[in-house]
């Protein structure tokens, strides 16, 4: 499940800031493009743990840093972390979507925007699969 979370859900997020970045320009722009390089750097370092020793090497994004880093290594404190950045991807793909900006972004920037919406839909229905069938 960690893997698909990283590939489905981690590397979406992602792109979506550093597309948003991009299309915002400016120091917010950068600030956004800057976040979302990190938290791809977070997420690749993951995806290499995962696939060499099966467990993650550091929590899922900067905001499970930030939480970890003011509030210890309890797992509530990174969850919220990892929520709060949940909910800024979230505002992010609906800013996005409801300021028209998406026809904006460049042809091989849609592309992204595209596969990232593509992989975070896919993966959010095959997480919901995989959670109900190891429940039974």
């Amino acid at each position: 499940m960690d893997m698909l979370e990283v590939v489905t859900v981690g590397f979406p997020f992602c792109g979506f800031k550093v597309l948003a970045g991009l299309t915002l320009g400016g120091r917010v722009g950068a600030a956004f493009v800057v976040w979302g390089a990190l938290d791809c750097v977070v997420n690749a370092a993951n995806l290499a743990s995962l696939l060499a020793a099966r467990r993650r090497a550091a929590p899922a994004c900067l905001f499970s840093f930030a939480a970890r880093a003011l509030r210890g290594s309890s797992p509530r404190w990174q969850e919220l972390g990892n929520s709060l950045d949940v909910l800024v991807s979230f505002v992010i793909v609906a800013a996005m979507i409801g300021l028209g900006r998406i026809p904006t972004l460049p042809p091989r920037a849609l592309a992204a925007w595209n596969a990232c919406v593509i992989l975070n839909v896919l993966g959010a229905g095959l997480g919901r699969v995989g959670a109900s069938v190891l429940a039974l």
